[in-house]
């Protein structure tokens, strides 16, 4: 068993609708996911930051390892997904 250690991965949020700042959402979006997020997951910390096309999503994951972290992260923004597409954003796969 691995050491845990505190793992960032980061997720982009595209906006639905152009002519809609993501600024004023960043709060709104931080709150959506850490309501969706369960204490088995590991999420220490959370940050949004407004790019160009959207939001990007840094989270600070406790676990084992860079696999485990990107596992947690689809997991979560796949349960938050619903949420996240009705205050106007998707998750880019890119």
């Amino acid at each position: 068993m691995g050491l845990n250690r505190m793992r960032v991965v980061v997720a982009l949020l595209t906006s639905s609708d152009e002519r809609r700042p993501a600024g004023p959402t960043v709060p709104l979006v931080e709150d959506v996911v850490w309501a969706h997020t369960r204490p088995s997951e590991g999420l220490e910390h959370l940050t949004a930051k407004c790019v160009e096309d959207g939001l990007e999503l840094y989270f600070f994951i406790r676990c084992t390892s860079e696999a485990d972290a990107l596992t947690l992260v689809q997991v979560l923004l796949d349960r938050v997904r619903g949420s996240l597409f009705s205050h106007g954003f998707t998750l880019d796969r890119g």
